[in-house]
């Protein structure tokens, strides 16, 4: 069945909020004014939204409690695989570039070679 916000805004719940996708849950949480990043995961706007609807007494306090717990921000550890990543990057962009720099002085020493060789 195709997602309602009306219906959920008239009767909102837990387990409708658990079933939906993250596209639908972006709505229910602009159609309340809740502010949330876009590349937030699924989860942690889910989160806010149940804080909202516990903060305006929608929901009772008690759905937080047994609601699963998101994990705490990961940003520091996404920075720091990211700049690894990035590190290996350049590391084998440097690699190439001096494999690529022996090559052509390995070939300017043939060339002359050559050139001393017909001369």
């Amino acid at each position: 069945m195709p997602f309602n916000l009306d219906e959920f805004v008239a009767s909102p719940s837990v387990e409708e909020l658990d079933s939906l996708k993250k596209s639908e849950i972006v709505k229910v949480a602009k159609h309340y004014g809740i502010e949330f990043q876009p590349l937030m995961r699924k989860d942690e706007i889910k989160r806010y939204v149940l804080e909202y609807l516990v903060d305006e007494s929608i929901l009772p306090s008690t759905v937080l409690e047994t609601a699963i717990t998101v994990p705490t921000d990961n940003t520091f550890e996404l920075k720091r695989l990211e700049i690894e990543m990035s590190k290996e990057v350049r590391l084998k962009e440097m690699e190439r570039e001096r494999e690529k720099e022996e090559r052509e002085m390995q070939m300017q020493k043939e060339g002359r070679q050559e050139n001393m060789n017909l001369g």
